[in-house]
């Protein structure tokens, strides 16, 4: 007890973590400091809880409509400018890459440097100003400065788009720390929703309007977005922002702690490898159109925004390390019928095949993101004297929300490689089984976690 009071009192606006005796449900609590510094932060009411954590999805929502916004008409844009689909491919996925660097080495500064109302309205003007830029490539008539000044202005959206991402997400988990999967899951399924919605909005500004509005009109809605931010509330005060400052990144770097982000980023190569070979395959073998296949991959995309917030709900129920055995299980055995994998003799190609594997990928790809950041959360803690200050959340945080990009990037670049030398069933049934073998390492994983926690060890080595 002596020991805990003078933790409280040399690090009084530290977040604690405290588990149940019975399962492996956490909960976040606060100590609040001597002055009552984080009373107004942290003491909010329900509604006004409830009206923050919406407000955020909505920023999030309007942030993460650029991203794929021009897909559904850039290419043949592009074609009529005479450019070809290799650049085009690299303007868009230049935000990828934006977005992956800004939660490396941006995010952690910034988020844990500046006010939460500044670097919301900072970041969505920041998107906003290089969304414009782009819209403006349409008077540029130079072909080369053209493509050099597309990849500069989506780069730079993804690097604002992640610094909003990371702050959106660690602001949701300060909001409701005892129900961190959930609104995590929440935030992904308003991620994917936006993701999914950009390029139908995108097309239909294009038809009407032009290359120009279908940039001013979402950049126009962030400059809104921008407004309003700076209505939110300092969810971290100065005082608490200096004093997890002094935390080192040493504890954070722990392979311990960062182990449940390669599963994650894992399943976001399955997640993209077949996107660059499921056109040509099923055009080929069944005939299928264009129209039928992005029909069913904003129909895996549907699965996923559905399926995750049940997801949240069920690891704050269960627990995070149960849902990632689930995985672990789940993921390579859908997988092995989206090819289908030819040692699955039993399963016959057809559309309908490909359509429901890939409609019950969508649903069961959560399973393995969404328990990651409350394992790294209580691994962290468990290393640490049972502290999870709030720079370690951001931080952590960024770290997760980079994972997503450098698996997606990494799929789809390994699928292009390998297309030549491989037919889509054994490519992906291929890669069903090397992610199986990943996963018994996962497996042990975490039961080492659950048998150190329950001892009520301080370490997981």
């Amino acid at each position: 007890k002596q020991w805990y009071q003078r933790r409280v009192r040399e690090s009084p606006s530290s977040f604690v973590r405290k588990y149940s005796n019975d399962n492996d449900v956490h909960t976040l609590d606060v100590i609040s400091s001597n002055d009552g510094s984080n009373s107004e932060e942290l003491a909010f009411s329900p509604i006004k809880k409830l009206v923050l954590f919406l407000a955020l999805c909505i920023f999030r929502f309007i942030s993460f409509v650029p991203y794929n916004l021009p897909v559904s008409y850039f290419s043949s844009y592009n074609i009529d400018r005479g450019i070809l689909p290799d650049w085009t491919g690299l303007i868009i996925g230049a935000i990828s890459v934006g977005f992956a660097i800004s939660c490396l080495f941006i995010a952690p500064f910034i988020v844990n440097k500046f006010s939460t109302r500044a670097v919301l309205a900072g970041s969505a003007v920041g998107q906003s100003c290089f969304l414009f830029l782009f819209g403006a490539l349409h008077v540029i008539e130079d072909v080369t400065t053209y493509k050099v000044l597309g990849v500069v202005f989506r780069f730079f959206i993804g690097v604002f788009g992640g610094v909003f991402s990371v702050l959106s997400s660690s602001a949701s988990i300060v909001i409701y720390p005892k129900h961190v999967a959930t609104v995590t899951a929440i935030g992904e399924a308003v991620l994917n929703g936006a993701v999914a919605f950009g390029p139908f909005l995108g097309g239909v500004i294009f038809s009407a309007s032009g290359f120009i509005v279908a940039a001013i009109i979402p950049g126009a809605l962030l400059l809104i977005s921008a407004v309003a931010a700076l209505l939110m509330p300092n969810l971290t005060s100065k005082k608490r922002r200096e004093t997890q400052g002094k935390c080192q990144w040493k504890s954070i770097l722990d392979v311990w702690v960062l182990f449940p982000l390669w599963h994650l980023a894992f399943s976001q190569v399955l997640l993209s490898y077949h996107l660059p070979l499921l056109e040509p395959y099923v055009q080929k073998e069944f005939g299928a159109s264009v129209v039928w296949v992005g029909t069913i991959l904003l129909t895996s995309t549907g699965a996923i925004c559905l399926s995750s917030p049940i997801l949240g709900l069920i690891v704050d129920r269960y627990g995070p390390v149960s849902m990632m055995l689930a995985s672990c299980v789940l993921l390579p055995l859908v997988y092995g019928f989206v090819g289908p994998n030819p040692l699955l003799p039993f399963v016959e190609p057809s559309r309908k095949q490909v359509a429901v594997a890939l409609a019950f990928l969508g649903l069961v790809i959560p399973s393995a993101c969404i328990p990651v950041l409350p394992i790294m959360f209580q691994v962290y803690s468990a290393r640490n004297n049972n502290l999870l200050p709030v720079l370690v959340i951001s931080s952590l945080v960024c770290l997760y929300s980079a994972s997503y990009p450098a698996g997606y990037f990494l799929g789809s670049a390994v699928s292009g490689v390998l297309e030549p030398y491989a037919t889509f069933a054994w490519s992906t049934g291929t890669l069903g089984m090397i992610f199986l073998g990943q996963s018994v390492i996962c497996a042990l994983y975490c039961w080492s976690v659950i048998r150190k926690l329950e001892e009520g060890k301080e370490g997981c080595s």
